[in-house]
């Protein structure tokens, strides 16, 4: 049996609640057992165990020690904080969703599930990094022929096309203009136009000359580059008013 290494974040579904602890399955371990003493439950003092923990309740710990000899993990809920469960438990929900699809391919092309994941993701993991990422290469058809084979092609798009959707990147700005000329109003309506035209861009005005502009792309990289251009066309314009044009951006 395998198991995680001392100071592992792991993934466990609670099984049993005593007075003193809590005993959980290991879900990334092939359900290895491992426990949660009353002391490590908690970082704030924990008079009613259960006022802190439920039963199959799906939890991120902190792994404390591990005794393969005797089998025994002791674990901690109390080293993990709030944003890194909500990581963990982020990526362990991707990685069952990729392996639900290995697993719906292997069936479809009734071939067992090792050989699909050593022609399939194994392959397309070691190009991209993970398999969430090749799918996402894959739907915005990227050639993948050469590592996963012609054979592949077909199925595997069709079948990450009914099953993986994809966030878009956003980039987010604030855009200030104002013109002192007498027909300034006219002037800051043409420079909006060009961002209103410019695709995948939206705008909202937010008081006081302000509006707030956003660009979205399949990668943080086109995101930029549309945004640049639209902002480099707008303010073409703006100079030619004789607007004054103002943007700051948000950070990522």
């Amino acid at each position: 049996m395998e198991y995680p290494d001392r100071d592992d974040l792991v993934v466990v579904k609670v099984t049993q609640i005593l007075d003193y602890g809590v005993f959980a399955e290991l879900l990334e371990y092939d359900k290895a057992k491992g426990f949660v003493h009353i002391s490590n439950v908690s970082s704030s003092w924990v008079k009613n165990i259960r006022n802190f923990v439920k039963a199959n309740q799906v939890r991120v710990a902190k792994v404390l020690n591990v005794d393969a000899e005797k089998r025994q993990i002791d674990l901690s809920f109390a080293g993990v904080s709030t944003q890194r469960e909500k990581q963990k438990l982020t990526e362990f929900k991707q990685v069952n969703r990729e392996e639900k699809i290995i697993l719906t391919l292997a069936k479809q092309e009734k071939k067992d599930f090792d050989t699909v994941w050593d022609a399939v993701a194994d392959p397309l993991i070691e190009e991209y990094g993970s398999l969430y990422g090749a799918f996402e290469k894959i739907l915005f058809g990227e050639d993948v022929e050469k590592l996963i084979g012609k054979e592949w092609v077909k199925p595997v798009f069709e079948l990450v096309e009914k099953n993986v959707v994809v966030t878009k990147k956003v980039l987010k700005g604030n855009l200030k203009l104002n013109s002192l000329a007498s027909d300034g109003l006219s002037d800051v309506k043409a420079v909006l136009a060009v961002v209103d035209k410019a695709e995948s861009c939206s705008l909202i005005y937010s008081g006081a000359g302000s509006y707030a502009i956003s660009a979205e792309a399949r990668t943080f990289k086109d995101a930029e580059k549309l945004l640049t251009k639209t902002l480099a066309d707008a303010e073409k314009v703006a100079k030619k008013k004789q607007v004054n044009f103002e943007f700051k951006q948000e950070e990522k």
